[in-house]
């Protein structure tokens, strides 16, 4: 699912919390009419949600109630559709709780069907897996990442389609290594580096040697050696960055290091290593920023461990769907 796609499902939980709220539903209506590709995804987010009050139940589960108690709401909800659309009446916890179900299906299938067509590999989440092309190259793919490759006599290429890896590329000069991620290609003739494609962004970071960075119609070409980091901002700059070589990816054993970071981009990092679905949300995703060390192979203790540090509410709405807000 796109960062497009949960931005729709969040406005969607949100209008449902928040039904009265007139200030939620102009922020919401300038967000629907600010892109096409805004629309579109809330199209598909009302689709996903006609087809949840058909198909399922009105429960859900709250982080405080006691094991075993689940409880429902006769609740009515009426969600401000555009004047296409007809609108969409759901019982207030049938909408979210059995949303969560439907959309960890639709995660788990839907998307996993059109990236199979054209990935040779893909990992699910939680699972690392360690590619060997028959270059001599040696692939590392995160968490819910796809890949394809292609290794000839005269060049060497590979596409990350979803997600990140990390590439400890083998030294050949007649034939140079490239590594495409939406518009972003690296190029290297023997190096380690790990290209990050998690928030919609790809962002490059050398563990070892010097790879050349392009960005298709996004300016010059950036150069990077050990320890340097570059990634493409929302306005088509190049941000340039830097950390200690032996953390770049330090998700291949399955820790994460973060320093002075927002919150949201930790949670986005986890996402992958989580074996539902999380919405995030809140003002505090930017605004509160945080340094330590976590242990991606424990989403759930991690998640623990920023809210003893700051204000954030995790609120299970089932048992593949988790909402957190970021005060």
């Amino acid at each position: 699912m796109s960062a497009l796609d949960r931005e729709a499902l969040d406005w969607l939980i949100r209008l449902d919390d928040q039904p009265g709220d007139a200030a939620v539903h102009a922020a919401f209506d300038a967000w629907l009419d600010s892109s096409p590709a805004h629309r579109s995804s809330w199209d598909a987010a009302l689709d996903l949600a006609c087809a949840v009050e058909t198909a399922f139940p009105s429960v859900m589960v709250q982080d405080n109630a006691p094991a075993g108690e689940a409880f429902a709401s006769s609740d009515v909800v009426i969600l401000p559709l555009r004047k296409d659309r007809r609108r969409l009446r759901a019982r207030r916890w049938g909408l979210v709780g059995g949303l969560g179900l439907a959309a960890c299906l639709c995660l788990a299938l839907a998307p996993n069907m059109a990236l199979r067509l054209r990935a040779q590999e893909m990992t699910g989440a939680g699972e690392v897996r360690s590619l060997a092309l028959d270059d001599g190259t040696r692939v590392t793919l995160a968490p819910d990442s796809a890949l394809s490759f292609d290794i000839g006599d005269k060049a060497r290429s590979a596409h990350l389609l979803r997600g990140r890896a990390y590439f400890d590329v083998a030294h050949d000069e007649a034939r140079p290594f490239r590594v495409t991620a939406d518009d972003t290609v690296v190029t290297v003739l023997g190096t380690a580096f790990e290209v990050d494609g998690l928030s919609g962004d790809a962002s490059v970071a050398v563990r070892r040697g010097i790879v050349a960075v392009d960005y298709a119609g996004h300016g010059p070409r950036t150069v990077l050696q050990r320890g340097e980091t570059v990634s493409l901002a929302a306005d088509g700059r190049a941000e340039r960055g830097a950390m200690r070589a032996e953390r770049v990816a330090d998700w291949v054993e399955g820790r994460m290091f973060v320093k002075d970071q927002p919150v949201g981009k930790v949670l986005d990092a986890l996402r992958p290593w989580y074996g539902g679905y999380m919405v995030v949300r809140g003002p505090g995703l930017t605004s509160r920023r945080v340094t330590g060390i976590y242990d991606l192979r424990d989403p759930d203790a991690a998640l623990s461990a920023l809210g003893k540090a700051h204000p954030i509410h995790i609120r299970r709405i089932t048992p593949w769907l988790k909402i957190v807000t970021v005060e």
